[in-house]
């Protein structure tokens, strides 16, 4: 596999920034048709699930550390909540295709449903608000709506990289 040269890599990192400046008023806003205005996707770890799979922006774990701590930050987060998920699931990935030879498309998105799956469980572990109780429906909701999201962006990281 060839390596990408300088201009697909600045091309990859501005649709990371342009993705990542979206993800930030999306997650600020609810989800139309939902009354309940907590369940609502989880734009940033659909957001890096999709990069890291996809392996666009030449993410690395200092890269990683640092998006998180500007999501913590824009997002209004214990500092170091997001750096901590986003690292997780970095490693996780990486000791996954060292394990495992993840080459189909079903592996793939079952390895991202995990990926998502740890996120949300981490999420919810480093809360500010620690609610023991998060009921089944809005936590599954939640999960469904952002594994949407990381389809969503995975299909515009493929279309717009293509090109």
């Amino acid at each position: 596999m060839s390596q990408p040269t300088i201009k697909q890599k600045n091309k990859e990192i501005k649709l990371f920034l342009i993705l990542f400046i979206i993800s930030i008023f999306l997650s600020h806003m609810g989800v139309v048709s939902i009354e309940d205005s907590t369940i609502a996707p989880n734009y940033f770890i659909a957001l890096i699930v999709s990069f890291i799979l996809t392996k666009k922006a030449s993410l690395n774990l200092y890269k990683v550390l640092i998006i998180g701590l500007a999501t913590d930050i824009f997002v209004g987060q214990l500092i170091g909540q997001y750096g901590l998920i986003f690292i997780i699931i970095f490693i996780l990935n990486l000791l996954t295709n060292k394990m495992i030879v993840i080459q189909n498309k079903k592996q793939i998105e079952s390895l991202s449903f995990i990926l998502i799956l740890i996120g949300f469980v981490i999420l919810w572990l480093t809360a500010k608000n620690y609610n023991m109780f998060i009921p089944l429906k809005i936590f599954l909701l939640q999960f469904i709506l952002t594994f949407i999201a990381y389809l969503f962006f995975k299909v515009i990281i493929k279309k717009y990289t293509s090109k």
